[in-house]
């Protein structure tokens, strides 16, 4: 692939079509690597950008992001994915020592700054005034907050979507859910006949607190709903049995509500065995009338999928629903596209 940087502010000469090398600053001056995919024929008038997944680089786990973006450039997609600074290729540095502290700032919005840089280049090279963000984990969260921002953001597909908030401060046990209480017990009492396990239990290498609070959760469930009235029992329950949505992220909310009361669509595909579905299920979900966004808003469910979609077939029933939800996009641009010619 010829490397092709482009000043920003600027637009250069047709590109073929195709996978490209990138340069573009972010707001910092630093320097952002991407690979640019054109495709066959006019493209799209709305580009798609997919956003880094925690730490990893714009390649993702499986080489999901390079599937993605052949599949949505043979839709007539414009489709950028690049490296955030201080990840893969981009200048810049990750300070945090702890994988949990630095995936703490991402979802306090860490890159959406670069997501915005990586619209404007994309914008001043290409003419496209409105994206589509896409995004696995941290480039989901991320692709949230960047559209709480940014108008020109007309969609988010997220991809195992984090509801929650890490780092400092928080103790993971403290806040894992009911249902993942009850699923992790059932993996302990599948594995009491295993030597190994009980090699790693009486070596210390268990994690005590965790078999603590799942073995002990039913009795807790049962004595708080014994002794307390309705309302204060559910919370009780969800203090004691760690259910608690004590790490609940404040900005997901807001940015959610946000990008739906504005008419931008909104699609949360989610891995069955993955427990960013549980969290999101029973951390905020369970609460909220996800009712009220019909129409606006979709979920879907890969069963027994994990977190990072390992296997083909898993990789090709996400592509699928995406690109069917994708499919109004194109029928405007084609509209929008169809009324410019017969202006002139």
């Amino acid at each position: 692939m010829a490397q092709i940087t482009v000043p920003h502010g600027t637009r250069p000469a047709a590109r073929p079509a195709g996978p490209q090398a990138v340069t573009f600053p972010n707001r910092d001056r630093l320097r952002l690597f991407g690979i640019l995919h054109l495709p066959q024929g006019p493209c799209n008038r709305t580009g798609i950008i997919l956003l880094c997944p925690g730490v990893k680089n714009r390649v993702a786990p499986q080489r999901l992001y390079v599937k993605m973006a052949k599949r949505f450039c043979s839709l007539g997609f414009a489709v950028l994915r690049f490296d955030f600074h201080g990840i893969g290729d981009s200048e810049g540095k990750i300070e945090e020592e702890l994988a949990a502290d630095f995936y703490g700032t991402v979802q306090a919005g860490r890159y959406i700054d670069d997501t915005l840089a990586a619209m404007d280049w994309m914008q001043a090279d290409s003419g496209m005034d409105s994206f589509i963000i896409a995004g696995l984990c941290g480039g989901a969260i991320t692709g949230l907050l960047a559209g709480a921002r940014d108008r020109r953001i007309r969609g988010l597909l997220a991809l195992g979507i984090p509801v929650i908030i890490n780092g400092k401060g928080f103790d993971p046990a403290k806040y894992i859910t009911r249902g993942q209480l009850d699923r992790i017990r059932g993996k302990y009492i599948a594995k009491l006949g295993d030597a190994s396990s009980w090699m790693r239990l009486i070596t210390l290498r268990s994690d005590y607190r965790k078999i603590f609070k799942s073995l002990c959760a039913p009795l807790l469930h049962s004595v708080n709903k014994k002794d307390l009235p309705e309302k204060k029992t559910d919370k009780k329950i969800n203090d004691s049995a760690g259910g608690a949505a004590g790490n609940l992220n404040p900005l997901f909310r807001p940015a959610f509500e946000q990008m739906l009361e504005s008419g931008r669509r909104v699609i949360f595909i989610f891995s069955g065995s993955d427990r960013l579905q549980w969290e999101f299920e029973e951390k905020f979900a369970a609460d909220y009338d996800m009712g009220q966004w019909q129409g606006m808003f979709r979920k879907h469910t890969i069963p027994e999928a994990n977190h990072v979609l390992s296997f083909t077939q898993w990789q090709e029933a996400m592509l699928d629903i995406a690109c069917d939800w994708l499919k109004p996009y194109m029928e405007a641009d084609k509209e929008m596209h169809a009324r410019a010619q017969h202006s002139f």
